[in-house]
């Protein structure tokens, strides 16, 4: 009777042990100290052909707003004007596509090459060939493509579009509605493509060396999936692993009643 006892008891306590999980396992950038200066490597995206503008050029000349803008009309009516840029099916319609040659063609301004131009001086360099026609013009110009897709054990998996000229990893997690209590926060992988293929990056959230990271700050088109931590197929089993162990636990009760 021992022997059937004391495996069935190991076998149970060894279930409850895997079962379990620390709470520490979740925790972002736990070895962060109060008040501690963090300095990260913020990159600089640099566009590229079959990015899409959206840019707004505005002046004091009714005719030439028109020209450049022509939801304005839309806005003062139905304030729904920006509206139509913020589907992928907006932004391909109404932006400004770069084309193979690194050009954007714009009314009047005529060509203008962006090709090596970051995203953070496009602005400037648009507002400068502005000046050469326009007098007192502002330039407003923004990224209608930076989407990523968040997937893996995240609580809302899906492709997310940001109109901020960044975005980290931790960001996107948060648009996702976080992570699961499934997640293994210390084996986040970005996937980034490039033009001779696609670069993965390992980041690790329960330490501040992610700042140090290429990946922490997320590029156009990046995925990023939350890996799953090592117990998840146990985790989703206990239940059953519970209900068999409970029948044996009945079985031998049995079992020892009538041998007694």
């Amino acid at each position: 009777m021992k022997n059937i006892i004391v495996p069935s008891l190991l076998i149970f306590l060894l279930t409850g042990i895997f079962s379990c999980r620390s709470s520490q396992e979740l925790i972002y950038l736990k070895d962060a100290a109060n008040n501690e200066i963090i300095k990260g490597l913020p990159t600089e995206y640099v566009l590229k052909t079959g990015d899409i503008l959206y840019i707004s050029i505005k002046s004091i000349s009714p005719e030439v707003n028109l020209l450049f803008n022509p939801e304005s009309n839309m806005e003062s009516n139905t304030g729904l004007g920006y509206q139509k840029y913020t589907t992928p099916s907006g932004a391909y319609l109404y932006g400004f596509e770069i084309d193979a040659d690194g050009n954007i063609k714009l009314p009047m301004l005529g060509k203008i090459n962006v090709s090596g131009i970051s995203l953070s001086q496009i602005e400037s360099v648009v507002q400068k060939k502005t000046d050469e026609f326009l007098k007192d013009a502002i330039v407003k110009v923004k990224l209608l493509n930076f989407k990523i897709t968040v997937t893996g054990e995240v609580r809302s998996p899906g492709t997310y579009y940001n109109y901020n000229n960044s975005i980290t990893v931790i960001e996107a997690l948060a648009l996702a509605n976080g992570n699961t209590d499934f997640a293994s926060i210390k084996t986040v992988m970005v996937v980034r493509p490039f033009m001779n293929g696609n670069k993965t990056y390992l980041l690790d959230l329960s330490t501040k060396n992610i700042y140090l990271s290429e990946a922490f700050y997320l590029q156009p088109n990046d995925y990023v999936i939350v890996q799953p931590d090592k117990y998840k197929n146990f985790q989703l089993n206990s239940q059953a692993y519970s209900l068999v162990f409970s029948s044996m636990s009945i079985l031998l009760a049995v079992l020892g009643f009538i041998l007694r």
